[in-house]
């Protein structure tokens, strides 16, 4: 196992837990991972083994994800503000130099975002099994089947749904996330501890919870003003894609449109894979990734 490193960035209010390792000597290039709901930094372990010969490695815990910051106030998790959070602690751990920029689930939707606000401070960008969130929302108001993949995203704001998943120490989360995991050949009693400990955090659930009651409203109220940063905006950075054939949690028709939000795309598909690539079918992913940082997205 290759060590790794827990550390603590401090941003006004806020405190980032993330860790860290590989080449940390100033002169390697930086990979930042951020996971999705309802995971935390180690959805990404496997990545940071692979990479940290060549690069440096940092995985964060989102904001209300495991040890990060859990504010009680919405507007901490608007996904400007969000977006701004990627950018401080990568300033803080590479100062000017653009990175490399890794997102799954909502943490890709986010990436997406950050590489069309802040296409200047990123060499490449990586997405897992998520549209650009701006796509997203525009799917949420024209695509019938996207708004029915996506209810989850309402019915687990309050009530029932939101009590059975973080009643008992997120304890239904727990289950359900490792029992997904068993049936994967490499996942071992240490990789279920490590995910239980960190989604069995008291509160972690439901401040992830708060990405989506602070950045997806009602369909039916969604505005042009949602949209971050703009509701056709588009990154020039060089970008991949890695989508499961077997994911149902998007609508596969996005990638149809993709090119109109990420102007120098690559798309890779991965046939029987879910919506967790990374922790699916960690060989070819890593190799997959590894091939586009060093050749580009042609």
């Amino acid at each position: 196992m290759t060590s790794f490193n827990e550390r603590y960035f401090e941003l006004g209010d806020i405190r980032l837990h993330y860790v860290e390792g590989g080449q940390l000597d100033g002169t390697a290039p930086l990979i930042l991972f951020y996971h999705g709901f309802p995971s935390f930094w180690y959805s990404f372990h496997l990545q940071m083994e692979a990479f940290a010969d060549d690069y440096h490695v940092v995985a964060v815990d989102g904001l209300g994800a495991n040890l990060s910051s859990r504010p009680a106030d919405l507007e901490y998790y608007r996904i400007e503000n969000l977006a701004n959070q990627i950018d401080e602690l990568a300033r803080h751990l590479a100062g000017d130099k653009k990175f490399y920029l890794v997102g799954h689930d909502w943490g890709g939707a986010l990436a997406w975002a950050y590489a069309q606000q802040y296409s200047e401070r990123l060499n490449k960008l990586v997405v897992l099994s998520a549209p650009p969130y701006n796509q997203l929302l525009s799917m949420l108001q024209t695509n019938e089947t996207q708004r029915e993949r996506s209810s989850y995203m309402y019915s687990m704001r309050d009530g029932d749904l939101n009590r059975s998943m973080t009643q008992n120490n997120n304890q239904r989360v727990c289950d359900n996330i490792c029992r997904g995991l068993s049936k994967l050949p490499h996942f071992n009693e240490d990789m279920e501890r490590t995910f239980r400990q960190g989604l069995g955090v008291p509160g972690a659930i439901d401040a992830g919870i708060n990405w989506y009651r602070a950045n997806i409203p009602p369909v039916d109220a969604i505005t042009d003003e949602d949209f971050w940063p703009g509701k056709h905006a588009s990154t020039s950075v060089p970008s991949l894609l890695i989508w499961g054939d077997a994911d149902l949690t998007f609508v596969s028709e996005f990638i149809d449109d993709l090119a109109g939000y990420a102007e120098n795309l690559r798309v890779h598909h991965l046939p029987e894979v879910g919506h967790s690539p990374m922790l699916e079918q960690p060989v070819e992913v890593n190799a997959v990734i590894r091939h586009f940082l060093a050749t580009g997205a042609g």
